[in-house]
């Protein structure tokens, strides 16, 4: 990784966003103003050490184009060694935009839904363009207090990670009480209440950093109401980047301790809430607490850790279940249709009598079509014939398939024989 701040953005994918792009220019003087070094990324993610020149990767909303299995696994060793992705979507997600971006996300622990988020009370001018002011404590939410989300979707923050121990993935930008959103639900779209989901999360994997969400139109300059100016939307854009590139580090507060960023943050948020004397009573309250109720919290962890475990389970055996069905459909697909004859259907009604203990016999005269091929004829009765043999015979049907049965031809035959 090179030691300036310098910015790739992705033009292999059919990005929306564009430093060319009219529509994104208020974006495109921050960069440039704010000293970053902007690069373009034209032939696509097949080079690690191409990657290793951008100290942060935008992946901006790509079009009608699926990142490749060579791509992902780069970005994901670029993150790895430190690299950092900056990744958005927009309405409908993969679903919506015909792309693969969930292929990566979730290597990253969370995934892009194929919705649209509105909410019913607080928007600007249209639903679909909702006001948030629900965040957590992060460095990217610092002096944020409301912005607008136009035309997103939603994330999704997955119940199991791959590599959990390496792997810290948050929601901190977090919809309304009066969220709804349209959701794909694989064959329509439908619309379900949505309080409270997230729409912004930063995660770490392992020494990189991503954040992700479902928002292009805060880029954009070509709407003040919702666009990159509106409200604090640009400070959100400018803390994202700050803490992509590593341009906003610790503050060197005079602690012993080495503490986890975020962590850090949270404490000085509820320091300044609560009016604690510093962060050092809250972390010595916690250890006490630890202390005091070690086991408890350990068994806890483990029973969260075994819940996690379960739905891996049930989820890879779903998943093993439904190739397994799929490559049987494919299988069948293949066999030939076998004109089954009489004695074949006799010898599985033995095979079935011998498993069930129970009697079978067959309820066609097999023999009477195999001749009725040659020379086709017809059995003569009335409606009427069929409802009183039924009537008579409460277990037996007069026709099946369209033919008389052996039972009704028998009937008749005895009925008429007169």
């Amino acid at each position: 990784m090179t030691g300036e701040a310098i910015i790739g953005l992705d033009y292999s994918h059919g990005n929306i966003l564009t430093l060319e792009a009219s529509s994104f220019t208020e974006f495109t003087q921050f960069l440039f103003t704010s000293g970053y070094k902007i690069g373009k990324i034209e032939s696509g993610f097949n080079s690690i050490s191409e990657l290793r020149k951008y100290r942060t990767i935008i992946i901006s909303t790509p079009k009608n184009t699926n990142l490749k299995t060579n791509e992902i696994e780069n970005l994901k060793k670029y993150v790895k060694g430190g690299g950092s992705l900056l990744i958005t979507s927009s309405s409908g997600g993969d679903y919506g935009n015909n792309t693969n971006l969930n292929e990566l996300t979730r290597n990253f622990g969370f995934e892009f839904a194929p919705d649209e988020v509105n909410d019913s009370v607080n928007y600007v001018h249209l639903q679909k363009r909702p006001l948030i002011s629900n965040f957590k404590p992060h460095v990217i939410t610092e002096q944020i207090k409301k912005i607008v989300f136009s035309s997103s979707c939603s994330t999704q923050i997955l119940d199991f990670l791959e590599d959990e121990k390496n792997i810290i993935v948050d929601g901190i930008v977090i919809s309304g009480l009066n969220c709804w959103h349209r959701i794909y639900n694989g064959e329509d779209w439908i619309e379900e209440d949505s309080p409270k989901i997230p729409l912004l999360v930063a995660a770490e994997y392992y020494a990189g950093k991503v954040v992700g969400f479902g928002n292009l139109s805060i880029f954009s300059s070509l709407a003040r109401e919702y666009g990159f100016s509106a409200l604090d939307n640009d400070i959100l854009i400018a803390n994202i980047i700050s803490w992509l590139t590593g341009a906003i580090e610790s503050e060197g507060k005079p602690i012993t301790i080495e503490l986890n960023l975020d962590l850090f943050y949270w404490a000085e948020n509820i320091v300044k809430e609560e009016k604690w004397e510093g962060i050092s009573d809250i972390i010595n309250v916690s250890l006490k607490y630890f202390k005091d109720n070690y086991q408890e919290i350990i068994e806890e962890i483990k029973k969260i850790r075994r819940e996690k475990l379960e739905k891996r389970k049930v989820y890879e055996k779903a998943k093993k279940e439904a190739e397994e069905e799929l490559t049987e459909e494919k299988i069948l697909e293949k066999v030939p249709v076998i004109e089954r004859k009489k004695e074949d259907l006799e010898e599985i009604m033995t095979a079935l009598e011998e498993v069930t203990g129970e009697h079978y016999e067959i309820s066609i005269d097999l023999d009477e079509e195999e001749k009725s091929k040659d020379s086709p004829g017809l059995v003569s009765y009335t409606n009427e014939d069929i409802i009183e043999f039924e009537k008579d015979f409460l277990n037996k049907k007069a026709i099946w398939h369209g033919k008389a049965t052996i039972a009704f031809k028998e009937w008749l035959d005895k009925k008429y024989e007169k």
